[in-house]
């Protein structure tokens, strides 16, 4: 993280982009960023291109775009004063013109579903997720009991994306002064909970320690040591890695994950994990892509300031 990498939040003028900027605002509060509202609407440049011209809706759009633009611009400030923010009006298809924007951004933030995309909510979220060179936290509403002394929770598997994710998870933690719980669920021969049925009890803390995993272990000794007033926590589960997560994520403010997706001309898929978890959630998701966990140097700055990068294993 960097103080001079902005957060960018992304508006469609939903419903759901009220909550969206809330959020933004309060996270570059936290990290002391600048903010960097986006809106995108059609090109008209485009049909011209291809040998069509622009229809009055789509000029309509524009303007209705600019107002937009200036409206939410002006609230943003009325919430914030303390930010220094700036608006752009984005032209083209919405994934690649906030990709194209949040190159040198530290935190891209979407909501979970609007008017940009109705064919299903979260589809925007999941597709900026596997092509953003930075983390994307996607606004979920809140869960009625959750507060803002609800803990952070983070899964962890043992892979160095996870690792990446957990110490992100620690950070945003020891931001919000909130404790973190790590999740890590251990794989069973088949489960015999269906979706919708109760998950599984989380096995007692006393249990003895040679019965933990040594990945869970390694990643909450690390958070530890690198975070040594905040409260960490590890819950063991027999269950499904992403039923796990969001089962424990339903009394959180924040969930964080990894994820291992696929880039390039397979970009639009994301790891089935974090996928599940940013469709079933109840709180916001801030997935850290496997990106971070291969690029050294970028790793190192999702990290944060005075944090080395996880030693490979």
């Amino acid at each position: 993280m960097s103080a001079g990498q902005p957060v960018v939040i992304g508006l469609d003028g939903s419903v759901h982009s009220t909550r969206t900027l809330a959020w933004g605002l309060s996270e570059a509060r936290l990290r002391g960023a600048d903010v960097v509202l986006a809106h995108v609407v059609p090109d008209p440049a485009d049909a011209i291109r291809i040998g069509w011209y622009p229809l009055g809706e789509d000029v309509d759009a524009d303007l209705e775009g600019q107002r937009y633009r200036s409206d939410v611009l002006r609230t943003a400030r009325d919430r914030a004063p303390g930010l220094a923010i700036e608006s752009r009006l984005l032209r083209g298809p919405t994934v690649a013109a906030l990709v194209a924007l949040a190159q040198g951004a530290q935190l891209v933030v979407v909501g979970a579903g609007g008017s940009s995309d109705l064919s299903r909510p979260g589809t925007v979220g999941m597709r900026l997720v596997a092509r953003a060179p930075c983390p994307v936290a996607v606004v979920h509403d809140p869960h009625p009991g959750a507060s803002s002394r609800a803990p952070v929770v983070v899964g962890v598997d043992g892979s160095d994306c996870a690792l990446v994710a957990a110490r992100v998870a620690a950070r945003e933690a020891a931001l919000r002064r909130a404790p973190l719980v790590v999740v890590h669920a251990r794989a069973v021969a088949s489960s015999p909970y269906a979706p919708g049925r109760a998950a599984p009890p989380v096995l007692p803390p006393a249990r003895e320690l040679d019965a933990t995993p040594e990945p869970a272990q390694r990643a909450v000794a690390l958070l530890r040591r690198d975070h040594p007033a905040l409260p960490v926590s590890l819950e063991l589960v027999d269950d499904d890695p992403a039923r796990a997560v969001v089962g424990a994520g339903r009394r959180a403010q924040l969930v964080v994950v990894g994820s291992r997706g696929l880039g390039g001309l397979r970009g639009a898929l994301v790891g089935s994990v974090s996928s599940e978890v940013l469709r079933e959630a109840d709180c916001t998701v801030l997935v850290v892509h496997q990106r971070c966990a291969t690029g050294t140097e970028h790793g190192a700055d999702v990290v944060g300031p005075g944090h080395a990068r996880p030693p490979r294993t």
